[in-house]
């Protein structure tokens, strides 16, 4: 149990139709963030900055204060509070501070969250009523438009389990560094996986609001640091549903298959066109149930974690 050194967690969320994450703005026209294949066409993606963004968001609304990203602010010198015992968002995610030369670097990495089919180009027109600036109706308004899609997006995240509440010197400029004890530890990873199951976020969402909780999940506590499913998320689209394809992961599964020392897999139903597929093919390497209920399973095992050793 306790040589776990990681948990990654793979996932899928579904989106019906929002532009998430914006890119620069071409005239009129919020352009989404995307990404070009070799074949020349391209896909949306949600930059790992804006999935930590929410995921500091969404730890905020279970109750934990977060630290003030612009604490001190000398002409164009930011430090933060350097105070990862007190903010979670400084254990989880790091900081930099350039006038003491101290930095965390994140142990919860986070992958941006890539479409698994190419942007097709819709768009949403606005108006932008002049009325609203006191003239009148008839002086008409500003036409702008936002590029969107409806896509399946994967993601991965990954926790270095031994860095989790742990501070050395040059973190924090103390000698011999400072932990935390393991019930907090624990506690933070446990509502980190809770803020993932609560997600939601990026931009535009006063008219394109989205749920970006996975709809399909696959959490792995390992004895090496590896994003074992950054990959192994492969769909097709048919009969107004996702087919997802299990090769990838079949393939994934068992090439770290010698690494895994917990394993469970979430599934929400009317997504997949394969649900019954999914359920036998993966049965064979964990347990397959919803995914609220591999939530819960992957806070149980997180509850198991250090409990011979002291931080």
């Amino acid at each position: 149990m306790n040589i776990s050194k990681a948990i990654t967690i793979g996932y899928l969320a579904k989106i019906s139709a929002a532009n998430v994450n914006a890119s620069h703005t071409e005239g009129n026209v919020v352009v989404a963030k995307k990404v070009t294949l070799p074949d020349g066409s391209t896909i949306p993606y949600i930059s790992g900055q804006a999935i930590r963004r929410m995921l500091r968001d969404r730890l905020e609304d279970l109750g934990y204060k977060l630290s003030d990203l612009f604490a001190s602010v000398k002409g164009q010198e930011v430090t933060p509070p350097v105070r990862p015992w007190e903010f979670v968002d400084e254990d989880l995610f790091g900081y930099l501070d350039p006038s003491g030369g101290k930095r965390r670097t994140s142990p919860v990495r986070v992958s941006a969250a890539v479409g698994l089919f190419p942007f097709q180009g819709d768009r949403d027109l606005g108006t932008r009523s002049f009325e609203r600036f006191g003239q009148n109706m008839t002086a008409g308004g500003n036409m702008f438009e936002t590029e969107l899609y409806a896509n399946l997006f994967k993601g991965t995240i990954l926790i270095e389990l031994d860095r989790v509440g742990i501070f050395r010197e040059n973190e924090i400029g103390e000698n011999n560094g400072k932990s935390l004890d393991n019930s907090e530890r624990k506690r933070r990873v446990r509502d980190l996986i809770e803020a993932l199951n609560l997600l939601w976020g990026g931009g535009r969402t006063a008219r394109m609001l989205s749920d970006l909780s996975p709809k399909f999940i696959a959490y792995a506590r390992l004895k090496v640091k590896h994003p074992v499913f950054l990959e192994a998320f492969v769909a097709h689209y048919e009969n107004n549903k996702y087919r997802l394809e299990l090769e990838p992961l079949k393939n994934a599964l068992n090439k770290f298959d010698n690494y895994f020392e917990y394993k469970v897999f979430g599934l929400d139903s009317g997504i997949y066109s394969n649900e019954d597929e999914i359920r036998e093919v993966l049965g064979q390497y964990g347990e397959v149930v919803t995914v609220h209920e591999a939530i819960a399973k992957a806070k149980g095992d997180i509850d198991g974690l250090w409990k011979e050793s002291s931080a």
